[in-house]
């Protein structure tokens, strides 16, 4: 049997394109960030995937949320990392 829907690759990469207009209209460090959430749900595309029937917008958000909070993590383990 072959597959009955879209990938979540290309439902993402579709909603990047519906996005387009939104992320053209903002300013370039606007754009640049938008570029780098973007890539951050491209790093979750696996596992968005085995999720097929949550809305693909879902699973973005989800996927950026995630990474920031890697983020903020790994800047509070810095924060209160004994100084050298």
């Amino acid at each position: 049997m072959g597959r009955t829907g879209p990938s979540f690759r290309m439902l993402r990469d579709s909603v990047t394109v519906e996005l387009g207009d939104f992320r053209r209209a903002r300013r370039r460090r606007d754009q640049q960030v938008f570029e780098r959430m973007m890539g951050m749900a491209r790093e979750h595309a696996s596992a968005s995937a085995v999720a097929a029937s949550i809305d693909p917008m879902d699973t973005i958000v989800l996927s950026i949320l995630i990474e920031q909070q890697k983020q903020i993590d790994d800047l509070e383990e810095e924060k209160h990392a004994p100084s050298p």
